[in-house]
């Protein structure tokens, strides 16, 4: 049987879209529940350092807490109910656990060298630091949602903090419902996209 030009160009065209499906499945699956839980957390515990800020430390610790768990548990259970299990992504996995659990030694470094600061500067600070992590991850991985999502949440923290120079008192509830919003509708469309 000879293969026409035609026929070896759609043969390649199919394939090429199963790989991608596969790759974003990978990739995304396991990124929309983690961040439908990281958006959670931080639409709680922003509002609550927005209305109750005698308590938004202990809130802070509880939803971080259960953040990091709640991640460590999502990668674990979907490490083991993956069906195509390879070194390659074992390391990966590795690699992103590392990389996280780094970039909060060395936010913990530069918050004690950057300190007093203002509940806005930390609230800030925080923010930028995990969108920045979003963007490097959507660079590194080719993850071209994680990019863009990582540069969305910075562009609606910045516009916040600016704003708040002109209405104080706000950014706090700004960064709840903007930035907690913007992951907690993004891993609900990664869910519902990748299954």
């Amino acid at each position: 049987m000879e293969v026409t030009q035609r026929q070896a160009k759609e043969a390649l065209q199919d394939v090429d879209a199963v790989s991608r499906s596969i790759k974003g499945k990978m990739a995304y699956g396991i990124a929309g529940p983690i961040l439908v839980l990281w958006g959670t957390v931080w639409v709680v515990c922003f509002l609550l350092t927005q209305f109750a800020p005698q308590i938004s430390a202990w809130g802070w610790l509880v939803g971080n807490s259960l953040g990091i768990a709640g991640s460590l548990y999502l990668g674990r259970l979907r490490a083991r109910t993956r069906t195509v299990r390879s070194d390659s992504a074992k390391r990966m996995g590795w690699r992103l656990f590392w990389f996280w659990f780094l970039l909060f030694i060395y936010a913990d470094v530069w918050l004690a060298i950057l300190w007093p600061w203002r509940g806005e500067q930390l609230g800030m600070f925080l923010v930028t630091l995990v969108m920045f992590a979003y963007v490097v991850m959507g660079l590194w991985l080719e993850m071209g949602f994680m990019l863009w999502l990582g540069l969305t949440v910075t562009a609606l923290a910045g516009a916040g903090y600016v704003l708040s120079f002109w209405v104080p008192g706000y950014l706090n509830l700004w960064l709840g419902l903007a930035g907690g919003s913007a992951l907690l509708a993004s891993g609900l469309y990664l869910m519902r996209r990748w299954r």
